[in-house]
């Protein structure tokens, strides 16, 4: 991604696609550590800095993906925040539908400790 930028065409591919298929950010790196996966025993995340623009901001639990995508590629808005700290007490997401508005800042490597697991990591304190 560094070095030849995000590939929309493969949005959601690998994960989801609650808002459509676009490029899911997070304001917290909690959410960020969900997708991480490991590797020789540290894990990657991509601190990036994203231009929002006109915002189209959705609090439903579900929401209609192929409209909010349309939404932003062909009308008036340039991202989606789906608010999942409101609907279900997770975080807020930011999706953004081109990648001319995201800048990979810097290349996180880190490893999980007990102190920094929360409550919302897999097997993290409090988890089924």
């Amino acid at each position: 991604i560094c070095q030849l930028d995000f590939k929309m065409r493969l949005a959601g591919s690998a994960t989801g696609t609650l808002y459509g298929r676009g490029t899911y950010f997070a304001e917290n790196i909690t959410k960020a550590d969900e997708y991480a996966k490991e590797e020789d025993g540290t894990y990657t995340v991509l601190l990036c800095r994203v231009l929002g623009g006109r915002v189209r901001y959705t609090d439903e639990k579900n929401p209609d993906a192929e409209e909010l995508t349309k939404q932003c590629v062909e009308g008036p808005y340039d991202c989606v925040v789906g608010d999942r700290a409101k609907v279900s007490g997770t975080y807020r997401e930011f999706i953004v539908f081109d990648a001319e508005n995201v800048y990979p800042e810097y290349v996180v490597n880190y490893e999980r400790g007990e102190l920094f697991k929360s409550a919302s990591y897999p097997g993290g304190p409090g988890a089924p």
